[in-house]
């Protein structure tokens, strides 16, 4: 068993974090001392990261928490959640795209910026000449 400062190292969440996806109902009961410090088992710690693996992925709270309730209901509910999985899998490929996207234009500004810091002249640039040299600049790559 481990204390919420423990499950906390272990799963990279603060204990705020832990005791908010209790509140919400996204962990199982949580065993408490007699003191009533909670006490995460290993089974607690591995939900906990598949509710992270939900929340990295940007799945909602509502979202989450219906997958819960629906696992909870065992195998008869396995066609349901599966659904729901490919849904969560279409929206992570719509993310990762968008984000290669971003990382695509983003290095390119960077390399513009390279080429900008080796010509003295450039800082003397406003930003809107900044920006018609990089639009020109972009659609030369095109």
């Amino acid at each position: 068993m481990y204390s919420a400062k423990e499950a906390a190292e272990m799963t990279g969440l603060s204990t705020a974090a832990l005791r908010y996806y209790e509140k919400e109902q996204l962990l199982p009961q949580i065993a408490r001392t007699s003191q009533k410090y909670r006490q995460y088992s290993d089974s607690d710690i591995e939900w906990i990261k598949m509710v992270q693996c939900l929340r990295i992925a940007n799945v909602p709270i509502q979202s989450v928490k219906k997958y819960i309730a629906l696992l909870v209901q065992g195998g008869k509910t396995m066609e349901q959640r599966y659904g729901m999985v490919q849904d969560y899998i279409r929206d992570i490929q719509e993310q990762m795209d968008q984000l290669q996207n971003a990382l695509a234009l983003t290095c390119e500004k960077s390399a513009f910026y390279e080429k900008l810091l080796k010509a003295p002249s450039s800082r003397d640039l406003t930003y809107l000449e900044e920006w018609e040299l990089f639009k020109n600049e972009e659609g030369k790559e095109e």
